[in-house]
């Protein structure tokens, strides 16, 4: 069977103008669906596709930058717990300088003017705090009293902890001098941190 286009153009065109706008107008209309079916759906899809992609990876690129600024801060801590770690380190006293650590007591006291009674270390109350490969840690108490003036005694502490000394204020008492108002009786156990390393 063979197809003979001229007489499908004559047939054409020996209908009438509506029919043949009609048809057009089919004709058109089955193209823009074979269009629409084979070619806009499927592309649509792949752009559907890599749409849901672009979305994944901007999703992704949050989600780095933003740990990217958690490690930033993480890092910025760290570096500050360490400049911290190192200054405290530098304030722990190792335990064989006891002796001096009683006469930089004794000496910063007369400094402000403070009158020691008693400077005296509790060795039998000292206490294992941690071990870290060959440096153990101890806490060790000392007994302090002393009498003088609120300021002077003040100005005292302040001095002690602002020296390479690392301790914990443990026990504090006041008791006003009856005999002078200006004067009081100050009784303080601190805990000097030593390390021994071996």
């Amino acid at each position: 069977m063979k197809f003979d286009v001229s007489k499908i153009i004559e047939l054409y065109n020996n209908l009438s103008d509506q029919l043949r706008y009609s048809i057009l107008v089919g004709v058109v209309f089955l193209i823009i669906l074979f269009d629409v079916f084979l070619l806009l759906l499927p592309q649509m899809a792949s752009v559907a596709a890599v749409n849901d992609q672009i979305k994944k990876m901007s999703d992704d690129t949050q989600e780095v930058l933003a740990e990217r600024g958690g490690i930033n801060l993480l890092r910025r801590k760290l570096k500050e717990e360490r400049l911290e770690l190192s200054s405290l380190s530098d304030k722990v006293r190792p335990i064989q300088e006891v002796p001096a650590i009683l006469s930089t007591i004794a000496s910063i006291a007369n400094e402000y003017g403070v009158k020691i009674d008693q400077l005296v270390p509790e060795k039998k109350q000292q206490e294992a705090l941690a071990s870290s490969g060959d440096s153990k840690y101890y806490a060790l108490p000392i007994v302090i009293k002393a009498h003088c003036g609120y300021h002077m005694f003040g100005h005292f502490l302040n001095k002690l902890e602002n020296d390479d000394l690392y301790f914990i204020l443990k026990d504090f008492i006041i008791q006003n001098d009856a005999g002078n108002t200006n004067m009081h009786a100050f009784a303080l156990t601190i805990k000097i941190i030593l390390v021994d390393k071996h």
